[in-house]
């Protein structure tokens, strides 16, 4: 393996982390304290949702020693087979079976490409969810009939709900929490029939204790992010609303640009029934080569496009790869659904096509509008299809229980075959379906393919059409032979014989891995020194590097919110991140994006980057840019957000400054002098110093961005107020005289989240002790 070689994986997602993060990780190295804010990028921005180290938090040894202290992301991958495996024999499913399930949802294909292309900590939080639920699933048995009994489902609750907090994600936590509501709702409908609210009430006391001490143990991550989350782009903004499509968090269109469409669920059944990848790989035997090689590519140039042809033709503007299930696995997923006969089966059936209405997004307006306005939290979060997740669980979880239920009826043959038989014939007529009328239901067209001659478009939709009929052939033959596997155990196989388990365990397997192979493979490792160094220093670079004091760097040779390169080397005005603040995406839209000067300026945007004729990056000094700190001669006076962001077009900030007329008692009366002085003589990214010397009370302006939730303004050593100007910039009133003003960034959210860390480290220790203790003098 690659990896075991000393190879990295070349995910695009951690190199723009790597970008986004130098700074933070350079100072924790070099001072080994946490930074906890970063210049590198958007001006300046909290490091919460970037990289931070939390303290006393025994969840992270605990958390690598689950991986087997293996390195990534073989750990994470063992996670996904682990944790559903605990989940089964939780179920109290036989380990045979429990093994076969582990590898049903540990292989899906959306869980190797977030890999592939970096989503790290989203696959780390998908990893603990089934071991959580497995917690939920000992809380609530029938027979823990007192608090005592319950330990150890308390114990496993506060863990592994705690490793999920931990990975960081709260989008999947927020999908996971509709698992957990619905199978809660399962055990309050048993408990009212059974005569056990008594039971269930001290149940869900003990689970939600656990989630409980579960968020504290994490309050660190999960108490900065929310404080966080009130100021960024999914926050609400200050300004007046100019869409109809405007929620308290994100934009509609914004929330929904990445839905599924309804009839690419079938993704999950067929992986190519939307053409896979944005950035697919074919052969030379493919059309497309044969129509480059025929209009007079060179044979090179052709092989390298190969290498990302745009064949996807679904609705989204981009994706890495399908939700690819398994043929297999919705195999068995129909066989649970036949055999089944208890509630979790309509739990896990509705949650499945919950995910995907929801997942629908933009295509389905109805249920999508109404949860954006209405449902808590929902429009806090992008990507809608992510959903799907909640289906790469369900179908996976009814599949092993309906096979597990088939092997134990005691019901005759020709009925065990028949469910067999339907399950299979429902699959197999839809892939008659799809392969004899795809062409009439699709155009295998793409609106990326305008920009493409016509010669190379109709060769592109001859690949698309082949490797559409491809894969549902390719599924249709793995459903047969997981068929016929079943079918001959049914007859043939004795009770204690599990041979046939196995087979059917290797036959997900060949369909899940090879599949997975198309996106995460020999080619996606690259030698670990490209990984851990992925930006090679430019000579544009070592001229602006000449340059020691602090200042910012405008990049035009690429987009605001693709700039991790940049922040990699330097203090830019953009970056790489899904949760900037608002307001200076605000900026962004309204002034930064359009040129405006006097925004560039103020920001201290010292050098411009930008191309000379032949395409060269080149450097430009911008000698207007303000600096650090400045006094202003007078301050312009506006009633509102939306009147302080326009008032940027028009005003000279080395001069003026604009201000909400609710800081003018702060403000009162200050006067300029030009002999005023004032200089930065410290910078750490948390920590800012400056020395002034003033003739009269003066109105400082700061190039910093202000952020309430932290920064602290010391004048002289002690605390005073500070407020925000030009939108989202600092001022400070000075004092005549000779002083000095320090920034710092002391978040009270990381200081008292560590101590409240350790007392449930603590906690979680004994918890495991008495839970221990229990089980074993329960076996003596």
């Amino acid at each position: 393996m690659p990896i075991l070689q000393g190879d990295k994986i070349n995910q695009s997602d951690y190199k723009q982390f790597l970008g986004m993060s130098k700074e933070i990780v350079d100072f924790r190295s070099d001072n080994n304290e946490e930074a906890l804010w970063t210049n590198s990028m958007f001006g300046g921005m909290p490091a919460y949702q970037i990289s931070v180290h939390y303290p006393n938090n025994i969840l992270v040894q605990i958390d690598k020693a689950l991986q087997l202290f293996l390195p990534r992301p073989i750990g994470i991958i063992f996670l996904y087979f682990i944790g559903f495996y605990i989940l089964l024999l939780s179920l109290r499913l036989n380990p045979h079976f429990a093994f076969l399930g582990a590898l049903a949802f540990g292989l899906s294909t959306y869980l190797f490409i977030i890999i592939e292309v970096g989503h790290n900590t989203k696959a780390h939080a998908i990893s603990y969810i089934a071991p959580s639920l497995a917690g939920m699933i000992h809380c609530f048995r029938k027979e823990n009939t007192s608090l005592t009994k319950m330990i150890f489902g308390f114990f496993l609750s506060f863990l592994f709900l705690g490793l999920h907090l931990r990975g960081n994600h709260l989008q999947i936590t927020y999908y996971f929490l509709f698992i957990i509501f619905a199978f809660w709702i399962n055990y309050m409908i048993r408990a009212v029939k059974l005569g056990q609210i008594a039971n269930f009430i001290r149940s869900t006391s003990v689970f939600c204790t656990a989630g409980l001490l579960a968020i504290l143990i994490n309050i660190g991550s999960i108490w900065s992010t929310y404080e966080y989350s009130k100021y960024t782009t999914r926050g609400m903004s200050e300004l007046k609303p100019k869409s109809t499509n405007q929620t308290s968090g994100l934009d509609k269109d914004y929330a929904t640009s990445y839905s599924y469409g309804m009839l690419e669920t079938f993704n999950l059944l067929y992986p190519n029934f939307k053409g896979g990848s944005s950035v697919g790989k074919l052969s030379e035997k493919s059309s497309v080569y044969e129509a480059l090689r025929t209009n007079g590519i060179s044979k090179r140039d052709s092989k390298s496009f190969l290498e990302a042809v745009p064949l996807y033709f679904g609705p989204q503007q981009f994706t890495a790869g399908p939700v690819y299930i398994g043929a297999v696995v919705w195999l068995l997923f129909f066989i649970g659904f036949f055999t089944l006969k208890k509630p979790i089966k309509w739990i896990l059936v509705v949650l499945t096509l919950f995910s995907f209405i929801l997942a629908w997004g933009k295509y389905f307006p109805l249920i999508t509008n109404l949860f954006l306005d209405y449902f808590p939290l929902y429009n806090k979060f992008r990507t809608v299809s992510m959903i799907l997740v909640i289906a790469e669980f369900t179908v996976p979880l009814l599949g092993v229980l309906g096979i597990y239920n088939l092997w134990k009826l005691d019901i005759n043959l020709s009925e065990k075959k028949y469910i067999v038989l339907k399950s299979s014939g429902l699959l197999i007529l839809s892939s008659v379906f799809f392969l004899l009328f795809g062409n009439l239901i699709f155009d295998f067209q793409s609106i990326s393919d305008a920009q493409f001659p016509n010669w190379f478009t109709k060769a592109l939709i001859k690949d698309r059409v082949l490797m559409y009929k491809s894969d549902i052939l390719r599924s249709m033959m793995f459903i047969a032979i997981g068929t016929g596997i079943i079918y001959f155990a049914i007859i043939k196989s004795k009770k204690q014989n599990f041979k046939w388990v196995y087979a059917l365990s290797i036959l997900i397997f060949l369909d899940l891995w090879f599949i997975n192979k198309r996106y995460f493979n020999h080619s996606s490792f690259v030698d670990k020194n490209i990984v851990e160094i992925p930006f090679q220093m430019q000579d544009f670079d070592r001229i602006i590097k000449q340059d020691t004091s602090i200042y910012r760097v405008y990049n035009l040779n690429e987009r605001l919110d693709q700039g991790a390169r940049t922040s990699y080397f330097h203090h830019s005005l953009g970056g790489y991140h899904g949760a900037k603040l608002g307001k200076y995406q605000e900026l962004i839209d309204s002034h930064i994006s359009k040129g405006n000067l006097n925004v560039i300026n103020m920001l201290n945007t010292k050098y411009i980057i930008t191309s000379n004729q032949n395409r060269e990056p080149i450097v430009q000094k911008n000698e207007s840019a303000c600096g650090n700190a400045w006094f202003v001669q007078q301050a312009n006076w506006v009633n509102s957000a939306d009147l302080e962001l326009m008032s940027l077009n028009d005003f000279e900030p080395e001069k003026s400054v604009i201000i909400n007329k609710k800081h003018q008692t702060y403000v009162g009366d200050f006067s300029f002098d030009k002999d005023n002085i004032i200089e930065l003589t410290s910078y750490r990214p948390n920590k800012l110093i400056y020395r002034t010397q003033v003739n009269t009370r003066s109105l400082a302006v700061f190039s910093e961005i202000f952020y309430p939730k932290g920064w602290n303004a010391y004048l002289d050593g002690v605390l005073v107020d500070h407020i925000p100007v030009n939108y989202l910039l600092r001022a400070l009133m000075i004092p005549e005289g000779t002083s000095e003003i320090v920034f710092e960034f002391k978040p009270k959210s990381f200081f008292i989240s560590s101590k409240i860390s350790f007392v449930l480290s603590c906690l979680l220790i004994l918890s495991a002790i008495i839970s221990f203790l229990r089980l074993f003098a329960k076996k003596t």
